[in-house]
C-alpha cells in the first residue's frame, strides 16, 4: 500500500521524454536526482509542455509507474 505519509514527494523540474519507460525514468531518478529508486519515495516527471506527468514510486514489493495527462 502506497503511504505518502513516510515517504517524500520529489518533481523533476527539468522536463523529460516520456518516452521513457520504468528504467529510464529511475535512472533519471538515480543519477540527475541522486535518488535511490528502492527509497520509498515518489517522483514526479513531466514533459516539455508540462501536460503530461509520470510519477515513479516503489512500494516494497514493486513499482509502480503512473500516466496521467492534463487537459484543460
Amino acid at each position: 500500500m502506497l503511504n505518502p505519509g513516510v515517504s517524500r514527494i520529489f518533481v523533476a523540474v527539468e522536463p523529460v521524454d516520456l518516452r521513457l519507460g520504468l528504467d529510464g525514468l529511475c535512472a533519471r531518478a538515480q543519477h540527475g536526482l541522486a535518488l535511490n529508486p528502492f527509497g520509498g519515495d515518489w517522483v514526479i516527471f513531466r514533459n516539455k509542455a508540462g501536460n503530461r506527468l509520470k510519477l515513479v514510486v516503489f512500494d516494497g514489493v514493486g513499482f509502480w509507474l503512473c500516466y496521467r495527462r492534463l487537459d484543460g
